[in-house]
């Protein structure tokens, strides 16, 4: 339950089914803080924002119980990223490498391949040890079954967790998949584990905060969103990272996917997030209907902290390739 008080009245947000509450229901206050069973035997199933089983496959024995909302781990607490972490696409890993516990945005238009990019990089992490993480937030069904059925096929739901709620469900619901989901990777990392979530996306998660405001009655701002939805996102990306040895040495890297209108990077969430990022992933229109898939822009895309952990062989070769593709183009 999220709790605000304004003036002298209290508003509740309810996750669940609400006809199951009436009028003059008492209400009790638990006073610990919000968490989520978290454990191994999660791995291969697909739970809801609350980590509870949603396959039909029943009851998920967990180890722990982690906080939704916690604080992300301090500069004294991690250490430098050192290992790449493959995605799978040649062009990404030759030209924007990714290093294991960074932040990568993929950025761009509806119907460009964002999706198809993470879920690449899931599929590629078979035989890596590494445990991945498919966040699906306020997306339909029909995806979701899409991206299960694909999954369950190639074998990769047997280092996967789906943590999902979708469109239909409750706006409380939706908004707190991201958070639940990457409680679940905290508890991987923090056990020594390397860890890979896939926000998809976080263009619907914005737009669910934003109903949830209005209808608390927060002042709107830019584009109608509340004055918190860049810490909203930023308190979630800086959960990833690489931890000390002693604070068990794991790494969770985050893939989170945002939306784009007709390429405008320039929206009031696309620019946060790539503020936030350690880089991005620019999926364009233009290339896409070119036929040239991947579809992603190089002249936009970056990777920041990747480049120190790609080997000294692959990066002599890459050193130009970027502005030979460029110029090609």
């Amino acid at each position: 339950v999220v709790e605000m008080v304004r003036q002298s009245a209290q508003l509740v947000l309810i996750l669940g089914d609400e006809t199951r509450i009436k009028s003059g229901d008492e209400v009790h206050g638990k006073q610990e803080p919000f968490k989520v069973p978290v454990g191994k035997a999660f791995v291969g199933r697909i739970v809801d924002s609350l980590s509870r089983p949603c396959d039909g496959r029943g009851k998920i024995e967990a180890d722990d119980a982690y906080p939704v909302f916690r604080v992300a781990p301090g500069v004294m607490e991690r250490i430098p990223v050192s290992e790449p972490l493959y995605t799978g696409t040649k062009i990404i890993d030759a030209v924007t490498p990714i290093a294991k516990g960074q932040r990568e945005l993929i950025i761009g238009d509806r119907m460009t391949g964002k999706t198809v990019l993470g879920i690449d990089a899931i599929l590629n992490q078979q035989g890596k040890d590494v445990v991945c993480i498919y966040c699906c937030g306020g997306r339909s069904e029909a995806s979701l079954s899409k991206v299960v059925q694909l999954l369950t096929d190639r074998g990769a739901m047997d280092y996967t967790i789906v943590a999902a709620a979708t469109a239909a469900r409750s706006p409380g619901e939706q908004f707190l998949v991201p958070y639940t989901a990457c409680a679940i990777g905290e508890y991987f990392m923090s056990h020594g584990r390397d860890v890979l979530v896939v926000f998809d996306d976080l263009t619907k998660h914005a737009w669910i905060h934003r109903q949830i405001s209005l209808l608390l009655e927060r002042s709107p701002g830019r584009e109608a969103y509340p004055g918190d939805v860049f810490y909203i996102h930023s308190q979630l990306m800086e959960r990833a990272g690489r931890l000390r040895p002693d604070l068990g040495g794991g790494t969770m890297t985050f893939f989170p996917i945002v939306e784009t209108q007709q390429g405008d990077v320039t929206g009031h969430i696309p620019s946060n997030l790539i503020s936030i990022t350690d880089g991005q992933l620019y999926t364009s229109a233009s290339i896409f209907t070119e036929g040239f898939k991947p579809a992603i822009d190089f002249g936009l895309s970056v990777s920041r902290i990747g480049n120190k952990v790609q080997c000294e062989a692959m990066r002599e070769v890459s050193r130009t390739l970027r502005l030979d593709y460029v110029q090609y183009k």
